[in-house]
């Protein structure tokens, strides 16, 4: 059983006063005695408090319930212009509904799983490849988003370029945030510079920079994303 530091002073102090009374000669043997039985009471009355208050069981916590981690969740979700890696937490049915209520991008509201899944395994957020997605196919309404399955223009390099041809739109997505993670967002990745969109910007749109903006618009598309499922569910 440990005593506090408190009773273990008290108890050595007791010693002390005891080995000094009986220092003293027989005249004040008496008072000495009765001196010592009043200080060994106190502290046998401090140690059984002492003892009383101690408690071996461990403190509960309260854990937060499921609603509670929700909601931290959901004020968690975001987007970074000047880390595109960093996870938006947004799941596939919330996109699916910001899509369908951002003007415009309806058209590509079925796209939300392919989104999440890339962000879920390559590391690019979400809102950063839906706003890809919806600059570089007019909201997957493109000739080529539809004919070719290409939603990001992925090995398009001029208007003339025939561009990558995939098995599906959900593809399309996978591998273009599969070649962004591994060439763009790594560092000694060919084309790495950072991971910013900016910085993405430098050789993915090579030809975009101050003239046509294609960073401006992909952030602003994917801020005006954040936006939306703030005004949804915040």
């Amino acid at each position: 059983m440990r005593f506090s530091k408190k009773v273990v002073s008290l108890i050595c102090l007791s010693s002390i006063i005891v080995g000094f009374n009986s220092s003293l000669g027989s005249n004040t043997e008496n008072d000495s005695n009765l001196s010592s039985v009043k200080v060994m009471s106190e502290i046998l009355d401090i140690t059984k408090e002492d003892i009383g208050n101690t408690s071996t069981e461990p403190i509960e916590t309260k854990k937060p319930t499921q609603e509670e981690l929700e909601e931290q969740r959901k004020l968690n979700v975001v987007y970074s212009r000047s880390d595109i890696t960093l996870a938006s937490g947004i799941t596939k049915e919330e996109l699916e509904t910001v899509l369908m209520n951002y003007k415009g991008a309806s058209t590509m509201a079925h796209l939300s799983d392919a989104l999440v899944d890339a962000e879920n395994q390559h590391g690019v957020n979400a809102f950063t490849m839906a706003a890809i997605v919806a600059l570089e196919s007019g909201f997957a309404t493109s000739r080529r988003a539809i004919e070719d399955n290409n939603l990001t223009g992925y090995e398009v390099y001029s208007d003339d370029s025939e561009g990558r041809l995939f098995p599906s739109q959900y593809e399309s997505i996978l591998q273009t945030a599969r070649h962004i993670s591994k060439n763009y967002l790594t560092e000694g990745g060919m084309y790495y510079r950072g991971l910013s969109v900016d910085d993405v910007q430098v050789s993915y749109c090579p030809d975009e920079g101050k003239g046509k903006n294609w960073n401006e618009k992909v952030d602003k598309l994917a801020s005006g994303f954040l936006k939306v499922y703030k005004e949804l569910y915040l």
